[in-house]
């Protein structure tokens, strides 16, 4: 994305805004998805249905869509904005945080139906140096999936993609807050 934003020969604000909506389409919208699944889920549980079951419908009921609308907002604007003012640094490291929270995810236990996420888990264990050195992104990553394990009954991949939409869009705005300084 920051490549494509270097090399395009566009005007400035419009290739900005073209190539953060390029960076979702890259990745299939695949974490977007499960970011409209946990908020559907999440808004089930507080009228008492089936999250489980809301959450795997294949359609996106109309909650998950305003909120996954807003994550997609939100998300472009924060791209586009440190695209614009050449803050390629701070794109890439929520980048990376943000994925890298995936690890973090790992020491929970997750639904029984969550056969992806347990491949994970049984291929891959986060090292304890990791851990206390990326300190603050794990406690973070703990709280985010503790609040939803505890409103939602349990966890799966659909939250543990929301944790990383909401992550990256987190440390998106808080580059934005620490170049405004």
């Amino acid at each position: 994305m920051v490549l494509l934003f270097i090399v395009l020969p566009l005007p400035l604000l419009y290739k900005s805004i073209f190539c953060s909506i390029l960076y979702l389409f890259s990745y299939g919208f695949l974490h977007l998805e499960a970011v409209c699944d946990t908020i559907d889920g999440y808004f089930a549980s507080l009228s008492k249905k089936d999250v489980y079951e809301v959450m795997h419908e294949p359609q996106v009921g109309s909650i998950g869509a305003l909120g996954g609308f807003s994550f997609v907002l939100l998300k472009i604007l924060a791209l586009a904005y440190l695209l614009y003012y050449e803050n390629y640094i701070i794109i890439i490291i929520a980048l990376i945080l943000s994925r890298s929270s995936l690890f973090f995810g790992l020491d929970f236990q997750y639904h029984e139906k969550s056969h992806f996420i347990k491949g994970i888990q049984n291929s891959f264990k986060t090292s304890v140096l990791l851990k206390i050195l990326f300190l603050p992104f794990n406690l973070l990553t703990k709280f985010i999936l503790n609040t939803l394990k505890n409103k939602l009954g349990f966890l799966n991949g659909d939250m543990l993609g929301f944790n990383i939409e909401l992550q990256e869009i987190i440390y998106l705005n808080l580059g934005i807050i620490l170049i405004q300084l």
